[in-house]
């Protein structure tokens, strides 16, 4: 009979099964890249570390600040490169950029200049790819090289976008064409049901091509410039309007930047050459701050045209920018007005630029039913 009587477990197994939990919790609180070495150590370690149970707990501890999670700035993807964000309050001049980045390796093709980025959400990214036949959706986790394929998309495609639903633990793109004059119908696609639905039309009209994920909803301008449509992903279904800033200014474009909506526009015949609003607090107008107001007169010499895309704020108060125009990420301080030059794109097309952090997150599933 073993130690601790028939019904009792032995010593040795509750002593492996406590060894067991504290390797888990001692795992669970490293970053992402010595982890997807310690798979080789043995298979258990493997199988420890590939359950989704374990990523699930990596990712919260990462939410918590318990686990050391290292964030990045994808900006290209002729080839895929990026850049360390802490990395980046340490440059010092323009050459500084080429020790901050990373060329990442992905195991797809794509024709150059007809893809983009679509959304990003627990390290999973989305890149829309534009072929003749239609339109081809991939999730892609950099960090672990794990992808996964959506089925072709063969239907008009104008507005899309892609997020997280927490109630369902799923990841879903919608995708509708709202530049008809009748109402048009809404696809869905659930990574979970490896499928495509259709929702009912919808006869909104958004400005921006790409929806911009926050607290469970997926977020475009509206096209009288005056609200921000959210799409709850939960319910699968457009919510209250939120109110833009009160400010005699047509936004062109939004995007989520230090997990607050973020207003910004662009023009060439103006003073005022670019704008920047922060909402502080989600949904309430008043919380509308102006972070940046840059006048043509601050800008050097070679930034005429200068398309502002604000990517993250660093402790330092200088903004990292993508530079459309010019192929640019540049830091901008807004208070002493200077610009540096972090790094050169390869791409002439610009696929757009975001921040992801490394996690375990896996976007694979079982085969996916296309439409």
């Amino acid at each position: 009979m073993s130690e601790g009587g028939s019904g009792g477990i032995s010593k040795r197994a509750h002593t492996e099964l406590f060894d067991g939990d504290i390797i888990s919790e001692i795992l669970a609180r490293l970053p992402v890249k010595p982890l997807m070495r310690f798979r080789c150590v043995s298979k258990s370690w493997n199988g420890l570390i590939s359950d989704p149970y374990f990523t699930k707990k990596h990712l919260r501890y990462s939410d918590l600040g318990i686990t050391e999670s290292t964030s990045r700035v994808l900006y290209t993807m002729d080839p895929p490169q990026s850049l360390d964000q802490e990395a980046l309050k340490d440059l010092k001049n323009h050459s500084d950029g080429y020790f901050a980045n990373r060329k990442l390796d992905i195991p797809v093709l794509f024709p150059r200049g007809n893809h983009s980025l679509l959304g990003i959400c627990n390290g999973l990214i989305c890149i829309l790819v534009q072929e003749n036949s239609g339109f081809q959706f991939m999730l892609w986790n950099p960090c672990t090289k794990y992808f996964k394929m959506f089925p072709k998309y063969l239907c008009e495609l104008w507005f899309c976008g892609f997020g997280y639903d927490s109630a369902t633990d799923d990841y879903k793109v919608i995708v509708w064409s709202g530049m008809c004059k009748d109402e048009t119908p809404i696809h869905v696609f659930s990574l979970r049901a490896s499928s495509w639905k259709v929702l009912p039309s919808t006869s909104f009209r958004v400005c921006g091509r790409h929806g911009a994920y926050l607290n469970g909803a997926l977020h475009w301008i509206e096209e009288n410039r005056r609200t921000i449509l959210s799409f709850d992903l939960e319910e699968e279904k457009f919510h209250d309007m939120i109110p833009l800033p009160d400010a005699d200014i047509k936004f062109h474009s939004l995007r989520v930047v230090e997990n607050c909506l973020c207003l910004f526009n662009h023009t060439v015949h103006q003073d005022v050459v670019c704008t920047i609003w922060l909402m502080k607090e989600y949904g309430v107008k008043q919380s509308w701050t102006q972070v940046i107001r840059c006048l043509r007169k601050d800008f050097p010499e070679g930034y005429r045209h200068v398309f502002m895309q604000p990517i993250c704020f660093l402790e330092s108060g200088e903004v990292l920018i993508n530079d459309l125009c010019a192929r640019l990420l540049v830091l901008y301080d807004p208070v002493e007005k200077t610009f540096k030059n972090v790094t050169r794109r390869a791409d002439p097309y610009g696929c757009g630029a975001l921040i992801y952090r490394e996690t375990l997150v896996s976007p694979v599933t079982d085969n996916v039913a296309g439409i």
